[in-house]
């Protein structure tokens, strides 16, 4: 009985492990070609989320590692406030996304 406690412990232990995702992008300020700036991480598991705040504003995105089912939303201030003014989703993994002015200062990785 007890190996088979053990088992079925290890099976949900790895089970637990596969849910998790890591999504990674990388954003640049204005004037940094895109994917030469920070890259932000962050391990979720299904319904969390990871959110901050840029300094200075960032002009590119280009999300670098995600599993899918999952979203970056961009901010034009910081803390998530005034509306999301871009939306990836991590499956768009590669993709660099730029504007002509800084405006992203939060973010907000979904899932």
């Amino acid at each position: 009985m007890q190996f088979i406690s053990l088992v079925a412990l290890t099976i949900s232990a790895i089970a637990g492990q596969a849910i998790a995702s890591n999504v990674a992008f990388n954003v640049a300020p204005l004037g940094t070609p895109c994917g030469d700036g920070t890259t932000i991480s962050c391990n979720l598991s299904p319904g969390q989320s990871c959110k901050g705040n840029f300094n200075p504003k960032q002009a590119s995105i280009v999300v670098t590692q995600a599993l899918g089912n999952c979203h970056v939303s961009l901010y034009p201030s910081n803390d998530q406030q005034g509306g999301v003014i871009q939306r990836l989703d991590t499956d768009t993994a590669g993709t660099c996304i730029f504007t002509s002015v800084a405006e992203y200062q939060s973010y907000g990785i979904f899932c």
